[in-house]
């Protein structure tokens, strides 16, 4: 081995290159393994997203089918059963709302009185939901139900209709067609070979996408739904479906309130060999270039080893040789410069000079040295202008970073704007869409009356029975149009506050009522309650704007950062003035936080969900409008456990 080693200078340079090249391979497998943990931790994270909006798109289903029918409900021809004039009502709905299979009315004993289309009349009396929705007497979701000749899987929602003693009369029956789940797969362009499926808690697979009629109402694979059926309501896994496919799958468990079934549960998957594509695709092409990287690392050892080392040694043992004959004159013609062997030459020509060449040396020697002097003179002069230019440059980094910082805090005020606006144009398409429809039909009534009237028999209770309708439909149509008139101030006077910085007079409590009532959006999807204990008639001179920012801010944290999901929270805020000092204290009795994490809470790029799509600066914002716009101070309170709370001050 020794042998091997320091027999020659150029194989003991080709095994030095053969041991460099072993770290670098070494970190480039460990940088591999961490990219393909990565890679599936960001798979798992986009899986589990997909499943979630699917899972939101099947809660708003649900929820649009109980505003629908308990709308419907409010009709006098349907609380009168008028079948005649239930059955275009009924058409006309299902019309505009294609999603549903057919929309049918059935009287207390389960009489199909009207239906859209017509095809689906029938007798519901003796069906378990229907029995659970009339002895509820509120709006009930039912098993999902094979409909063999077109093979689809619908779900049944009903809304009983009571009389004026609270008795149920009859039932407005809607059959939703789980197919259109298949244009909202279509629309989030997931990879290719991705499926979605829908799987009910005996494990039946209710729909899938693709493939929709190979595997629609068929025994979902057991293991998938034990899988699913775990103490986790959601979660990602992996997995070989029934196609064989090994894919990433994510999977969430929807309870919905009023349905006969405990929970239906939802799962997505991708497949694994194209979510580590990327990853694997990599590591190989690295491996690679480093193996070209160690051949050529050897051939230039090779070559360099001879033109470098092996003749200057070759040299110097040739003037060793003449030496040792009597040839004193004798030099190897190698410069000091040239490296370790040009100073090893350079001590075997000083030892064959001889004494006389030792005060020459001292003599260059001591010039070499005046030249060092005079280089490091010009060096630290050098040095000097070079920092200086780079004081120049980092005051110009510094400034960039600034005005980026700026731009950043922009750019989170209006991405808090356009949730806004989404959240606002979806609550408003409600009422709006009610009424719309009641006006539809309101219309329909008056041109039958005016036909009635065109033709000379229209009579004292047909005019009656009009009115009456008429009044019910402008009911309806108020109700509503204040309804989203509400809405729509709220966001025009909370919109306008947050992008303007101007000091106006405003109310404290109506202000934090409309602040409150533009979050409805995110608030309404979880069982938090918000409490404010203000004065009503606290009024002051301020920038409301800021007042929304730090709420909307406060608010979304404790959503995100201060809750569990299944959690059902409280937040308290407090308003108070003390002679010309408002206090406003921010309080929920979430999660907490550690010490560390309460003391970097401000700073900027600061947070524990970045892989949420946090960026950070949510709570350095509020700490800006506090401390600069408000002129106030602000301090966080919080432990584990104990939930979080912010105590504000300012002057006013």
């Amino acid at each position: 081995m020794r042998a091997l080693l320091f027999g020659s200078i150029r194989t003991s340079l080709i095994i030095l290159v053969l041991l460099a090249v072993l770290p670098a391979l070494a970190i480039l497998l460990y940088t591999g393994r961490e990219l393909r943990a990565r890679v599936v931790n960001d798979a798992e994270q986009y899986a589990l997203s997909q499943v979630q909006a699917m899972a939101a798109h099947h809660e708003r289903v649900v929820d649009n089918a109980r505003l629908l029918l308990m709308t419907l409900a409010k009709f006098s021809e349907v609380q009168t059963l008028n079948a005649a004039a239930c059955q275009p009502l009924l058409a006309d709905m299902l019309a505009r709302n294609a999603v549903y299979v057919s929309l049918s009315l059935a009287d207390a004993q389960g009489r199909i009185l009207a239906a859209a289309p017509s095809s689906s009349a029938g007798h519901i009396g003796a069906s378990a939901f229907f029995e659970n929705a009339m002895r509820s007497r509120t709006f009930t979701v039912g098993d999902y139900t094979l409909l063999p000749n077109a093979r689809r899987v619908v779900v049944q929602f009903g809304q009983p209709i009571l009389d004026a003693g609270n008795q149920p009369v009859g039932l407005l029956v809607a059959d939703f067609d789980l197919n259109s789940f298949g244009q909202v797969f279509a629309d989030t362009r997931l990879p290719e070979h991705s499926i979605f499926t829908l799987t009910d808690v005996n494990g039946m697979r209710l729909t899938r996408f693709p493939e929709t009629e190979k595997y629609t109402w068929v025994r979902d694979l057991p293991q998938m739904v034990a899988r699913m059926s775990g103490r986790d309501e959601e979660g990602t896994f992996l997995e070989t479906g029934v196609d064989g496919v090994n894919r990433l799958y994510s999977f969430k468990r929807l309870h919905f309130q009023g349905a006969s079934f405990p929970y239906l549960m939802i799962r997505l998957g991708i497949p694994v060999d194209q979510a580590l594509g990327e990853a694997r695709a990599v590591i190989g092409r690295n491996v690679a270039l480093l193996a070209l990287a160690a051949i050529l690392a050897l051939i230039t050892a090779w070559f360099v080893a001879e033109f470098t080392m092996l003749r200057r040694l070759n040299g110097l043992m040739v003037a060793t040789d003449r030496l040792k004959t009597g040839d004193l004159a004798t030099r190897t013609g190698m410069g000091a410069e040239e490296g370790e062997l040009g100073k090893l030459a350079a001590a075997f020509d000083a030892m064959a000079e001889g004494l006389e060449q030792k005060e020459k040396e001292r003599a260059l020697a001591s010039e070499q040295l005046r030249r060092l002097n005079e280089e490091l003179e010009q060096r630290v002069a050098q040095r000097t202008e070079q920092l200086a230019s780079a004081n120049r440059d980092l005051a110009q980094t510094l400034e960039d970073l600034q005005r980026t910082q700026k731009q950043l805090v922009l750019s989170e005020k209006l991405a808090a704007l356009g949730e806004l606006v989404a959240g606002v144009a979806h609550e408003i398409n409600t009422p709006v869409g009610v009424a719309l429809s009641a006006g539809s039909t309101l219309a329909e009534k008056q041109r039958i009356l005016e036909e009635i009237f065109a033709q000379g028999g229209m009579k004292r209770s047909d005019l009656t029975a009009y009115l009456e309708e008429a009044r019910e439909g402008t009911e309806m149509i108020l109700i509503n149009l204040n309804r989203a008139s509400d809405l729509i101030r709220s966001f025009k006077m909370v919109a306008a506050d947050q992008v303007s910085e101007s000091r106006r007079l405003f109310n404290v409590r109506h202000y934090l009522d409309e602040i409150l009532l533009s979050l409805r959006p995110k608030l309404k999807k979880t069982r938090h309650r918000v409490e404010i204990v203000c004065d009503p008639e606290l009024t002051i001179e301020s920038y409301p704007g800021a007042f929304s920012q730090i709420l909307t801010n406060l608010i979304v944290n404790s959503l995100i950062h201060g809750f569990a999901p299944d959690q059902a929270g409280e937040i308290r805020i407090e308003v108070h003035r003390t002679g010309s000092t408002l206090e406003f204290r921010y309080a929920d009795n979430g999660r907490g936080m550690d010490r560390e994490i309460v003391e970097r809470i401000f700073e900027p790029f600061f947070t524990t969900a970045r892989s949420q799509g946090s960026t950070g600066l949510g709570m350095h914002i509020v700490f800006n409008i506090v401390t600069r716009t408000l002129h106030g101070a602000i301090a966080c309170e919080s432990a584990p456990g104990q939930g979080t709370a912010f105590c504000i001050t300012m002057p006013v």
